[in-house]
């Protein structure tokens, strides 16, 4: 585990979370319970956190678990305006450590894209079943447990995969976000799948939801709880305690769920 304390912001940078003690009691001791957790939207991402309050704490910190999960500790009657400065001002040190976390953990074993492959599909496994036919364009064909794969060299092989996996993620996520969205209440504008690779699922404004058609080597469940997520981002547009409530309504187990993407995420291959 990480740990940053107020104690190492550099003096010479006053900020509001540095006030003495009296003048933070007399200003925030009457202010709202803090959430538990809280979201900071940034252009290029988001930032959640829990935020543990104490009475006995005197100082802001953070705390960066091995899971890259993020928790503030904070003075009891803090306002979040305050927790959420401190936040923002150390996101390249939070940024640097997960990316620390990450060099350290083992890699997955490098995928070869071979005869006889074992590839990962919805939970299951398909036998790659490569054919190399130098007149014919590439082809894939998924019949009784194997995908058999044509393709007119070697180095098309990796490609025409990737390919049938986003055709395969259009219309396996399609039926599944008409199956939840009668539950959530709202309905996906338009479906779109992508290759990100930091990213499982996004939602516009405009009720545009991005998927990452890696998902397709997960769980049907895994996939399932990251389009609930985004359908439930057309009701709640951030990752507020009503957001989450909106999720166990349709997802009870939504945190094991949660927990599950994490350790897929950490494991995929390619």
């Amino acid at each position: 585990m990480f740990a940053h304390s107020l104690r190492n912001v550099p003096k010479t940078k006053p900020t509001l979370w540095k006030l003495r003690r009296e003048r933070l009691v007399a200003l925030f001791a009457r202010r709202a319970p803090l959430p538990e957790r809280d979201v900071l939207e940034f252009p290029d991402a988001s930032l959640t956190y829990a935020i543990r309050a104490s009475d006995r704490r005197r100082t802001l910190g953070l705390e960066l678990r091995a899971d890259g999960s993020l928790t503030v500790a904070a003075p009891r009657g803090l306002s979040l305006d305050v927790i959420r400065a401190f936040v923002e001002s150390r996101r390249a040190w939070i940024e640097a450590k997960r990316a620390l976390l990450v060099q350290s953990e083992p890699s997955a074993p490098r995928f070869l894209f071979q005869n006889g492959a074992r590839l990962p599909y919805l939970g299951a496994e398909l036998a790659l079943d490569v054919s190399i036919a130098p007149s014919r364009r590439a082809a894939c064909r998924c019949e009784s447990g194997s995908l058999a794969l044509s393709v007119p060299h070697s180095a098309a092989i990796r490609p025409a995969i990737e390919a049938w996996y986003r055709r395969a993620a259009a219309t396996h996520a399609s039926a599944r976000l008409a199956h939840f969205a009668p539950q959530v209440g709202r309905a996906a504008h338009k479906l779109v799948i992508r290759a990100q690779r930091t990213r499982w699922g996004s939602c516009s404004a405009r009720g545009t939801i991005s998927l990452n058609w890696r998902l397709m080597q997960a769980s049907p469940e895994i996939l399932d709880y990251v389009v609930v997520h985004e359908l439930c981002h057309l009701l709640v547009p951030n990752h507020s305690l009503r957001f989450w409530a909106e999720v166990a309504r349709v997802l009870p187990d939504w945190r094991r769920l949660r927990a599950e993407l994490r350790q897929f995420g950490r494991t995929l291959a390619w």
